[in-house]
């Protein structure tokens, strides 16, 4: 398990097991690679039939990856906060859940700084187990933006007919 130790004041107050929670990060970051190569794909804009025709079929998870890596990480950053509420209850806390929520933050912010596309692809972060945790967060959250909250997700009409997984962010 991953054991990050960080605190505002420098000193050990607890041990965050912050697996899920990269994890969490991970997806984000993969799902938005896998909309921006449906969405800036020339096929689905021409609407072409054939597969061999649309890039987002030609790439692999990888070079989705190495090619929108940088714009994503740039448009998660801001955004950590309010991902981090997403996942907030499913994490372990000590008794003081500001600091949990500045160190949780703090912990996927430089989390994502230092991760490069290849690190996120090999790393292994998303595994079979963290997969069904983070699908299980996804689902809860989309069912509660969908009862009356608003969200913010890539605009799926750009792909005529495609159905994209929803990445929620503010």
């Amino acid at each position: 398990m991953l054991r990050t130790v960080l605190s505002s004041r420098y000193h050990l107050i607890m041990m965050y097991f912050d697996d899920l929670w990269i994890a969490f990060l991970c997806e984000q970051i993969i799902r938005q690679a896998h909309q921006f190569a449906l969405i800036r794909c020339p096929g689905c804009e021409q609407k072409l039939k054939s597969p061999v025709l649309h890039l987002h079929e030609q790439h692999s998870l990888l070079d989705k990856l190495r090619l929108y890596f940088s714009e994503i990480r740039g448009s998660v950053l801001p955004t950590i906060p309010e991902l981090y509420t997403q996942v907030e209850n499913r994490l372990p806390h000590s008794n003081d859940m500001a600091n949990d929520r500045e160190n949780y933050v703090s912990i996927g912010r430089q989390f994502i700084i230092t991760l490069t596309a290849d690190a996120l692809y090999y790393g292994r972060y998303v595994n079979e187990f963290m997969d069904g945790l983070v699908d299980e967060a996804l689902k809860v959250e989309k069912g509660v933006k969908k009862r009356g909250r608003t969200k913010k997700a890539v605009d799926n009409k750009a792909i005529k007919g495609a159905e994209l997984p929803m990445v929620f962010h503010n």
